[in-house]
């Protein structure tokens, strides 16, 4: 190999380097071998009269404020209509300190989501705890695990609604993986959960329908004006309101909700 190919070499090298260092600091992760949903991966009703029963318990564990509003708002709402009890274990702050060349003061929205979250919960009635984990480096370790464990244990929910880490969409925010993997594994050591319903999922088997809440959905996006606002506004609740769509299909109605639902007998 003569010097001119080594240098050239040498430099793709370097590029691939780089790249894969960049791609392992941001939080996007790509799914490039995704799972096939299951086959046959038959409607499952994960209780429905209970769900939306007065007093059921509900805990919504998420990795960032907006995630509960922007993923599943409609339900949330729904839920509360019906008079369930709803808290929301929020993972970190969503204070993206981590991204120094756009995000100069961490602690000042970090005050701000904390604040839009806890005005987008009371929407719909819920509680809001934060575990205050880092923005963009949550990782499902044991001592996540544990204070999610902790914060179940503590409101005894029947239910527990969290993101999909094993059918995930082929491009996810890492901390929505982790956040549900830490959800998943808390929900095995707290006996009072009967369902695990989880979003973001390409393998739904259940559907809520949110046709007539859809607006209130919308309305609850605006109250995170800190990432919503303007044009990404309107590009956002075109997009969630797409995903909607779609989901509504699978049941026959305008607007829905998909969750893959999995039933523990205790």
């Amino acid at each position: 190999m003569n010097r001119r190919a080594k240098r050239a070499l040498k430099g793709l090298g370097f590029v691939a380097v780089a790249l894969g260092g960049l791609y392992w600091y941001q939080p996007q992760r790509i799914d490039f071998l995704p799972r096939s949903a299951p086959d046959p991966n038959p409607p499952l009703d994960p209780d429905s009269a209970l769900l939306f029963k007065p007093g059921t318990r509900v805990s919504v564990v998420a990795a960032h404020p907006d995630d509960p509003e922007f993923f599943i708002g409609g339900t949330l709402t729904e839920l509360s209509r019906a008079g369930a009890k709803i808290e929301i274990v929020m993972c970190t702050d969503g204070d993206k300190g981590y991204y120094p060349w756009f995000m100069t003061d961490a602690a000042a929205n970090r005050r701000v989501r904390q604040r839009e979250q806890i005005e987008a919960a009371k929407q719909y009635d819920a509680e809001v705890v934060f575990l205050h984990e880092p923005d963009g480096r949550l990782r499902a370790n044991d001592d996540v695990v544990e204070r999610v464990t902790e914060a179940l244990a503590r409101f005894q929910p029947e239910y527990v609604l969290t993101f999909d880490s094993e059918y995930p969409p082929k491009v996810q925010h890492s901390d929505h993986l982790q956040s549900g993997l830490a959800a998943e594994e808390a929900v095995k050591r707290v006996p009072s959960v009967k369902w695990l319903l989880q979003f973001s999922t390409h393998a739904a088997n259940h559907y809520v329908d949110i046709s007539d809440v859809w607006k209130i959905k919308k309305q609850l996006l605006t109250i995170h004006a800190s990432q919503f606002h303007g044009d990404r506004l309107r590009m956002v609740t075109d997009m969630v309101g797409g995903r909607a769509r779609d989901e509504g299909k699978a049941i026959g109605v305008a607007y829905a909700e998909g969750f893959r639902c999995t039933r523990y007998l205790r």
